[in-house]
């Protein structure tokens, strides 16, 4: 079992920084690969927990959230006569990484070395992120491929500025609150520099929020008013290159983001008991390009919640977040908080490489 896991934690690091390039295709049918590396690391740690007799779940209200929103598809893929694999396979991804917060990676499976090498994985995305925006810069053309175009933006191989910012940020924290880690200062201010290249408003937001939270918690205000200073330096610093993304006082996206909001709060009130089924907003939505990787969710992760598994669903999900935040430690607290503030932006509290660094942390 030991050496399962040893090779299962050995290729979701090694495929980690990869992002979205690594992705699988079935019968037209596009993922990730991370995904399946952890849905096998999810059936180890289950094994392990029943041979070891420990599968009392550690937070139910995700687990009945789970029951809830399998039963909200099943009935929404009668009505809808939807017959395509792709939301069932939406919330077995969902599934498998909230299955995680019930039944929490048992530290015995995890090798010593492991998050010193998990480490050197991310930094190395980090790496690969700056010398895209220095040498790499236009990735409008990925419009094509049904991405979101982005002009000298660091957006590495997530494709996405925002994700890959709250990436960084989260593995920031977390070396933050290493106090045993080498090069601290060095790797914060390299994670500093990917975060402010990637000239995303929410993830700079939502860095203030965590270092308020910091001070708060260690009740000193200069570690907020230090990185006040430095996150407003930096809002000057950055070079302001051709393209809508660099200009950081643009409102084009907030007014995006406030129609993004009415749509939810539309398709909601259509469905508002059970919602839709997570995730059939790619079949319920108006959507101008139906092939884009954006349509499955809204710009803000409750927002999806409570769209595709309407009140209940989401209830029941918020419940299990604040348990989820209750049984963490305090930094673990923190780093909760920090995505779910994020999440109000964008879709990122979902986000399958946001949650791999909160369940391995």
């Amino acid at each position: 079992m030991a050496t399962t896991t040893t090779l299962t934690l050995l290729i979701v690091t090694l495929i980690f920084p990869f992002g979205q390039l690594l992705r699988i295709t079935i019968d037209n049918i596009s993922f990730p690969a991370i995904d399946i590396a952890v849905f096998c690391l999810l059936l180890i740690n289950l094994i392990y927990r029943f041979k070891k007799k420990r599968l009392k779940p550690q937070n139910n209200h995700f687990l009945i959230f789970l029951i809830f929103a399998w039963l909200s598809l099943i009935i929404n893929l009668f009505n809808y006569r939807i017959y395509s694999p792709k939301p069932i396979l939406y919330l077995i991804r969902l599934s498998t990484y909230l299955l995680f917060f019930v039944f929490p990676l048992t530290p015995k499976l995890i090798p010593p070395k492991f998050h010193r090498l998990f480490q050197i994985s991310i930094i190395s995305s980090i790496i690969f992120s700056i010398l895209q925006y220095l040498y790499w810069p236009n990735f409008t053309y990925f419009d094509s491929l049904n991405w979101d175009p982005h002009l000298h933006r660091l957006v590495g191989s997530f494709l996405d500025p925002t994700f890959t910012a709250l990436i960084f940020l989260v593995f920031l924290l977390q070396i933050f609150f290493n106090k045993n880690q080498p090069l601290k200062k060095v790797i914060i201010i390299i994670s500093y520099i990917a975060i402010a290249l990637s000239y995303n408003r929410s993830t700079l937001l939502s860095l203030l929020f965590a270092f308020f939270l910091i001070a708060r918690q260690l009740k000193n205000k200069k570690i907020f008013l230090i990185s006040l200073v430095i996150v407003l330096c930096t809002l000057f610093i950055l070079p302001r290159r051709p393209g809508e993304g660099t200009k950081l006082e643009r409102i084009s996206t907030i007014k995006a983001k406030i129609e993004n909001y009415k749509e939810a709060y539309q398709t909601f009130s259509q469905s508002p008991i059970i919602g839709h089924g997570y995730n059939t907003l790619y079949f319920v939505r108006q959507i101008n390009n139906p092939l884009s990787h954006s349509n499955f969710g809204f710009d803000n992760s409750l927002l999806t919640i409570l769209s595709t598994t309407g009140i209940i669903g989401a209830t029941l999900f918020v419940l299990g977040l604040i348990r989820l935040v209750k049984n963490s430690s305090p930094s673990k607290k923190i780093l909760i908080s920090t995505v779910l503030f994020h999440s109000f932006f964008s879709n990122s509290l979902l986000y399958p490489w946001v949650l791999i660094l909160l369940i391995l942390y």
